[in-house]
């Protein structure tokens, strides 16, 4: 994208972005994918009607294809492979027509496969019997249970969680005596990397968003994971939210930002429910904020 449309996305401000409306868009009509919604956004927003369907024709919730669509089957790598689905789009096939069935991918359920989204839910390992109990009353378990176990004698990742004060301790000694130089050293002394297949050093991505010049500045968090099996993301964000929100804020000090982006997915409706349950304690407990 260029800069120049990146800038007109975001000109009415990063709540009401260009993104947004497209999404407000699709959930009110079921696809953000008509030549009304496209010309007007493109209007509205002053990039092009040829762009804005390029956008809204990427993503399977605002494509055409989505509208009327009423139960959403996982077609992930990992539901394939476990050939659960057309037994599950047996089943659904008694309560929907073909119409209102839409395939998707990938919801994140990859440990048990038979993965399906409805109602705005995530459901998956479900028997015959409980898939037909949920189509006709619209209720049933959406719970994702399974065991992670850590080998360090002291876990780090699957540590309890001690509270707001005490996890967010160090970030309040940091901003108060801490040093941007010391961190740096510390960061390249640590090796850290990404977790992508390029493990690009970590002390250099964020020294480079350090010596960005412009304002406003964002910390962006792109937790839109697009390998078949990988949630990993998806674990830190329903189990750790905290771990990623601590995270975004040292690096938005580091950086010298005032704002924070988290992308999520909208296969990953927990992620995003437990992810704003975060933030909104966190400002209530003044961590974030104005303040």
């Amino acid at each position: 994208m260029s800069k120049n449309i990146s800038a007109l996305s975001f000109r009415k401000g990063i709540e009401k972005n260009y993104f947004e409306r497209m999404v407000e868009a699709a959930e009110t009509s079921g696809t953000a994918e008509t030549e009304e919604t496209v010309h007007s956004l493109a209007e509205e927003y002053l990039v092009g009607d040829a762009i804005t369907l390029g956008a809204v024709s990427a993503y399977d919730f605002l494509k055409t294809e989505n509208a009327g669509k009423k139960i959403h089957l996982c077609n992930g790598s990992a539901c394939l492979v476990a050939r659960t689905q057309d037994s599950l789009h047996a089943t659904v096939s008694k309560h929907f027509s073909e119409d209102e069935i839409g395939h998707i991918c990938c919801l994140g359920r990859c440990h048990e496969a038979g993965a399906f989204q409805f109602n705005g839910e995530n459901y998956s390992g479900k028997s015959g019997a409980e898939i037909d109990a949920l189509c006709e009353t619209g209720n049933g378990d959406a719970s994702d249970r399974y065991r992670v176990s850590s080998l360090l004698p002291e876990p780090i990742l699957t540590a309890e969680f001690p509270g707001i004060d005490d996890y967010y301790a160090p970030f309040k000694a940091l901003i108060t005596t801490g040093n941007r130089d010391s961190l740096f050293e510390e960061l390249k002394q640590s090796k850290l990397r990404g977790r992508g297949g390029a493990g690009f050093p970590l002390s250099f991505k964020w020294q480079s968003c350090r010596e960005a010049t412009g304002t406003p500045k964002f910390i962006v968090c792109n937790a839109d994971e697009g390998d078949p099996g990988a949630y990993i993301d998806k674990y830190l964000m329903e189990q750790r939210p905290h771990a990623v929100l601590l995270g975004m804020m040292v690096a938005g000090w580091f950086a010298g930002a005032e704002a924070g982006v988290l992308y999520i997915r909208h296969e990953y409706p927990d992620s995003v429910r437990i992810v704003r349950e975060a933030i909104e304690a966190l400002t209530e407990a003044g961590w974030l904020g104005d303040n």
